[in-house]
């Protein structure tokens, strides 16, 4: 067993450091008001979907993502597309959770993997929200998990399953 050297121990502890500063700085300075999508409430709190989605190959986003306020939950699965129309192969699914007064609103997303096309990232190239709540829905139903969609405020009624 290789034991950690003094240097390696001070490195990680000023990664984690620098990490912790860096999350601190995005929630303070680039923290946005949550956008108006179409989202689905689910009666689970932020850790069970966590472990849900976890489970479905979704990793916690944090470090990569603008903030929203009220988010409780930031999770991506990165996927690769060989033939997408615009050219782009790593794309991914990215959910966001809300605290809700009937559990924890999901909104979710598709687009480009922000690690490997940074620009069309930021630019929002090929985003697609209703494929990335239809994925969200798909996994919600074959796990059996119970949902009400909702629209943006300039809709009528949520609709239900």
């Amino acid at each position: 067993m290789k034991r950690r050297t003094g240097r390696a121990s001070v490195r990680d502890a000023l990664l984690r450091e620098l990490r912790r500063i860096g999350l601190s700085v995005r929630g303070r300075f680039f923290t946005r008001p949550k956008p108006p999508e179409p989202s689905v409430v689910v009666g689970l709190e932020a850790a069970a979907v966590e472990r849900l989605l976890g489970e479905h190959h979704f990793a916690p986003n944090w470090d990569m993502s603008f903030a929203y306020f009220g988010e409780v939950c930031n999770l991506r699965r990165v996927e690769y597309v060989a033939d997408h129309p615009l050219g782009y192969r790593w794309w991914q699914i990215h959910v966001r959770g809300y605290h809700h007064p009937d559990g924890l609103e999901l909104t979710a997303h598709f687009e480009t993997d922000p690690s490997e096309s940074p620009d069309a990232h930021v630019d929002r190239i090929g985003i697609d929200i209703q494929r990335g709540l239809a994925e969200l829905i798909d996994l919600l139903e074959t796990n059996d998990v119970s949902y009400t969609r909702e629209e943006p405020a300039q809709s009528s009624q949520p609709a239900r399953r």
